[in-house]
């Protein structure tokens, strides 16, 4: 091979290589929250713009949002409430791999009310309770499976 091709080739994929990292390295840009990856359809790493919910469940289907929704219910508890996050349907198996990864609750202007995290190896159905003052009126439930994201129920609370 001669000397200059060599060296154009060189630099195309120096460069190349330098916008990959760059792209990557950027993410999200001021003001922005950092999109989650997910898996996508045939396993490749995908950015996931939004939580998925049970109207707008991305690449996937309508059968995997069933599954994928965290169900919420409520209770009265002392002077707060008491919120049941459950993710119905749902494998927690750690050799396909295919888990719940964590639940977390959220008011509506975004602020953690509680987060419980999950290993695969735990048992199914992903459950997690938490206690919230009785002013909150409504509430975000989200969970994030391994291989299909992050997803997303908005719920009134409501009690029996």
């Amino acid at each position: 091979m001669k000397k200059p091709l060599f060296f154009s080739m060189s630099f195309v994929l120096l460069a190349a290589g330098l916008m990959l990292v760059l792209s990557a390295w950027a993410g999200a840009g001021p003001g922005q929250a950092a999109a989650q990856p997910a898996a996508a359809p045939g396993g490749r790493e995908a950015r996931q713009p939004a939580p998925y919910t049970m109207t707008s469940f991305g690449p996937w289907n309508a059968a995997v949002a069933k599954t994928h929704v965290p169900q919420v219910s409520f209770e009265k508890a002392g002077r707060g409430i008491k919120v049941t996050v459950q993710i119905d349907n749902h494998p927690m198996d750690p050799q396909k791999p295919h888990w719940i990864m964590w639940i977390r609750l959220e008011d509506m202007k975004g602020k953690i009310l509680g987060e419980k995290t999950f290993k695969a190896t735990d048992p199914r159905p992903a459950v997690a309770v938490f206690e919230i003052p009785a002013a909150v009126a409504k509430v975000k439930a989200l969970e994030r499976c391994n291989i299909h994201g992050v997803w997303l129920n908005e719920v009134d609370v409501k009690l029996p």
